[in-house]
């Protein structure tokens, strides 16, 4: 098992170091095995997955009785913006409950209904408050504003680092995040429905689709990639046969606007997530 896990750290650092750009990544096994990490404590910009951090609070906030999950919060026309998602094509005046804008932040990263979900926290602020009354010790995270694009800077509504993602997955995995095993899973049941998946799902035998067809599934992928000019970011939980393990990796480069799935840090991404899942999964 050593030198498979030496193997596989070759491996990675070889293919990272492919791309001209900051790569900092974290894989820790969920069985208690020895995590691969690359910078790992990096602080970077998130782009759209640090809404992972905001879902745990809302979900801590529900089993908490802080707030209601069921709670109707209507659409208004002020409340649009840019980017990710489905709500900013819709007519003002939509109200879904606080659990469909947790949804949509997931499954198509909507950025309207991820504002929603900071409001209802109390702001970014309170959010970040609440994202770090969770059980987890998370000194990279930052909630810095709503999303919104008028100021530049990648990092501008929040950071990260793989560390802590890989944290807060292993919490939700083994049902230690929220305070309500029910609650851990129903946030893992959504990330398994996320549709965005150029990255670490992109070579692997999983689908968004296969549990709601009721198909058995041997391998399963929870996932929250995100995307700005210059930054990659991927995190996640993989499930298989033999092994189970979170996946972090974010990638911060010289801005672009190639948004499409092939660009060289969502290949990077999805390459370090096929070598771990041939190490360990097969």
């Amino acid at each position: 098992m050593r030198a498979s896990a030496d193997s596989l750290r070759r491996q990675l650092e070889e293919r990272a170091a492919g791309v001209k750009a900051d790569v900092a990544y974290a894989i820790l096994p969920l069985d208690g095995g020895e995590a691969i990490r690359a910078n790992g404590d990096a602080r970077l910009p998130t782009a759209s997955t640090f809404k992972v951090f905001v879902l745990a609070a809302l979900y801590a906030g529900d089993a908490a009785g802080r707030l209601s999950l069921d709670e109707r919060v209507e659409y208004r026309a002020e409340h649009l913006a840019k980017g990710s998602g489905v709500l900013k094509f819709m007519a003002p005046g939509l109200r879904p409950t606080l659990r469909d804008h947790a949804r949509l932040m997931i499954v198509v990263s909507d950025n309207v209904s991820t504002n929603a979900v900071i409001r209802a926290l109390g702001g970014p602020a309170a959010a970040d408050a609440a994202i770090h009354a969770l059980p987890l010790t998370l000194p990279a995270t930052e909630v810095r504003d709503y999303i919104r694009f008028d100021v530049a800077e990648p990092g501008g509504f929040a950071a990260s680092s793989p560390d802590d993602f890989t944290a807060l997955l292993s919490a939700i995995y083994h049902g230690r995040c929220t305070g309500s095993r029910a609650h851990d899973a129903e946030m893992y049941w959504t990330l398994r429905r996320q549709q965005h998946r150029s990255m670490i799902p992109r070579y692997l035998p999983c689908s968004e689709y296969a549990e709601e067809f009721g198909v058995e599934e041997y391998d399963r992928c929870g996932t929250k990639s995100g995307s700005m000019p210059g930054v990659r970011a991927d995190i996640g939980i993989v499930e298989t046969r033999k092994r189970a393990w979170a996946i972090a990796v974010q990638v911060r480069g010289e801005p672009d606007f190639n948004t499409g799935d092939n660009h060289p840090f969502n290949q990077l991404i999805a390459d370090l997530s096929k070598l771990v899942f041939d190490a360990w999964g097969r």
